[in-house]
């Protein structure tokens, strides 16, 4: 559940950031230039995700420790995001293997 919950704020963070006139739309996943059309609509789904996460963190957790958590999590993606995308190391591959790593992390320890 963590898992899918920091997949839910990943990705709307990394909508709310492709929407940012600061950032150049390079291409990495291949949805860029499609949000980049779509700005607005981008904006309101990446943020409707980012409330659903919270709610689905404050279900998990807690109301006081479901929405602490919640910003941890959004602060570490956020900082990812903005130190990985210009350097173009966000690609399906590292996704991929960085999202099955936590999945198998999050099952054997818990």
């Amino acid at each position: 559940m963590a898992t899918g919950i920091s997949l839910l704020a990943f990705i709307s963070f990394y909508l709310l950031y492709s929407t940012s006139k600061k950032m150049s739309a390079m291409g990495n996943l291949g949805f860029e230039h499609s949000i980049a059309e779509h700005k607005k609509a981008s904006k309101y789904v990446s943020l409707a995700l980012m409330i659903f996460s919270l709610g689905l963190s404050c279900i998990y957790w807690g109301l006081g420790s479901g929405t602490f958590t919640f910003f941890i999590i959004l602060m570490t993606v956020a900082s990812l995001v903005i130190l990985l995308a210009p350097l173009r190391l966000l690609n399906y591959r590292f996704l991929g293997v960085l999202f099955l790593c936590s999945i198998l992390f999050e099952t054997i320890l818990f």
